[in-house]
């Protein structure tokens, strides 16, 4: 009889009875040695997956068009590579990647206090315990499984703006256990689903361990440190940057994850663009694609066998006219420090620039600086944002959890604008920020009301931008995930 008839409709079992209806269906069991290799296809590309554990060692290889993926963990540390830019994880990847492997190691099973009944659900036609699970300093993991046959069918965890869902299905037996070979991701906009399909798994057997080796970060290649002039309109800053040649204008962005090319540029410069992919800006929108690029100069460096992102920037990038955005593999690659005072961005290979001020601790799981601050009477992390021309952007989210924090001021609605759209806005004004040593009173600040898109974020509290860290020089220090406020002339 099913766990679920046993007792009113209305009324969940014990969670002592749930787990164990997962583990007889699945016959979960911690397995020392497992081999797995598929395939992946989404956003209008395709590529493989190869994957191995042996004990508290765990390496994931997954290609998708020209984007390269590895995550490496050697017991709790994790280390994740983007297309060669390398870093370990520390903030909220790294206590995902923790549950995930609590979860698929099946040692969630016996403990039950790391574990909560929250709701019902369903699935098409299958009603769903859905529990949440949390190991030891992890992130929550939602597990939705079938109140028949105790089969998980779905996963899901917290992405930015909203849940993102993984769907379970084509279970076959493997050495005696129940193992998913198709999986689907979704954040709900299916135009951008990515379809995982197992083909093989191997349990047991030799697994070479020149593949857990620590992975090499891909470094900017230069002969020290290097100083080049802002292009600054008082709202933006940018500098120029060489391809194939020729110089284009290039936003300085510690917000962005990539670096991105104007699509009209890449089809000049010859550039092909692969795949159909979301951004989430202003608003959830398409329009991204990939490419290659063999080499970006900056000043006298470079960085060679770039991946980058291509959409159709236009007007999102404010009063200045830009080719293209400084993100995230830049600053991964290099050490950088904004001189507003001077006009100048000094950068090198990382050590190559000794900076000053207050250091300030940063994660950058989730390829953008993300620092915590103190906000009046709380402590909040927010994502330290050059692109961002305001001075302080608070989230939707993080407004409602707190309105005494940003309470709205004046009259009348604004609009932020950002890649993809605009946001509606309302002003307000934050008693006290600390950064670091120093305190900002009265603040002036937006709140953006979106309930979707990067500003509404529910990790993030909100932006620092490019107007409050202009009384600074500030310096970027992802290799040691670090940041400096320095004010001029202390």
């Amino acid at each position: 009889m099913p766990v679920a008839e046993a007792r009113d409709i209305g009324d969940p079992p014990p969670m002592t009875d749930i787990l164990a209806a997962y583990q007889k269906a699945t016959h979960g069991r911690d397995v020392a040695k497992i081999e797995t290799v598929g395939t992946i296809a989404g956003e209008g590309l395709s590529g493989q997956f190869h994957s191995w554990r042996d004990g508290d060692r765990e390496r994931d290889d997954e290609s998708l068009g020209p984007r390269l993926e590895t995550t490496l963990r050697i017991g709790d540390r994790i280390w994740a590579s983007s297309d060669g830019n390398v870093q370990e994880l520390t903030g909220i990847l790294r206590r995902r990647a923790l549950t995930a492997n609590f979860v698929d190691s099946g040692k969630f099973l016996s403990a039950p206090d790391h574990a909560r009944f929250l709701a019902f659900g369903t699935i098409g036609d299958r009603r769903t315990w859905n529990i949440e699970v949390n190991a030891d300093g992890g992130e929550p993991e939602t597990i939705w499984i079938d109140t028949e046959n105790g089969l998980p069918l779905r996963t899901e965890y917290l992405d930015g703006d909203g849940p993102t869902y993984v769907d379970l299905s084509d279970w076959r037996d493997v050495g005696g256990m129940e193992m998913a070979f198709h999986a689907v991701t979704t954040d709900g906009e299916h135009d951008f689903d990515t379809i995982v399909q197992t083909s093989s798994v191997k349990i047991g057997g030799p697994i070479d361990a020149a593949l857990f080796a620590p992975l090499v970060p891909r470094r900017l290649i230069a002969d020290g440190a290097q100083t080049v002039p802002l292009l600054d309109d008082g709202t933006r800053i940018a500098c120029v940057v060489q391809i194939g040649g020729k110089p284009y204008a290039f936003l300085i962005d510690s917000g962005s994850a990539d670096v991105l090319l104007d699509s009209h540029v890449a089809q000049a410069a010859g550039i092909g663009q692969e795949g159909s992919l979301e951004v989430r800006g202003a608003v959830r929108a398409g329009g991204l694609h990939v490419a290659r690029l063999p080499r970006l100069t900056i000043g006298n460096a470079y960085l060679d066998n770039l991946v980058i992102s291509t959409i159709e920037l236009g007007s999102s990038a404010g009063h200045m006219r830009i080719d293209g955005i400084l993100g995230y593999p830049f600053f991964a690659a290099s050490i950088v420090q904004l001189d507003f005072a001077h006009h100048v961005m000094r950068f090198g290979p990382p050590g190559s620039i000794t900076p000053g001020g207050d250091r300030i601790a940063i994660d950058t799981d989730r390829d953008i600086p993300e620092a915590v601050f103190r906000i009046d009477d709380l402590d909040a992390p927010f994502i330290v944002d050059t692109g961002d021309s305001s001075p302080l952007l608070i989230y939707g989210p993080f407004a409602d959890a707190h309105p005494s924090v940003a309470p709205a001021v004046g009259t009348g609605a604004g609009s932020f604008v950002g890649v993809g759209g605009s946001d509606k806005s309302y002003a307000t004004r934050v008693n006290s920020l600390r950064l670091g040593s120093t305190t900002v009173s009265d603040q002036d600040a937006d709140v953006i009301e979106s309930k979707s898109g990067a500003f509404a974020d529910r990790i993030d509290a909100g932006n620092v931008g490019l107007a409050l860290l202009r009384k600074f020089t500030v310096t970027f220090d992802f290799a040691g995930h670090a940041l400096y406020l320095e004010r001029p002339g202390m």
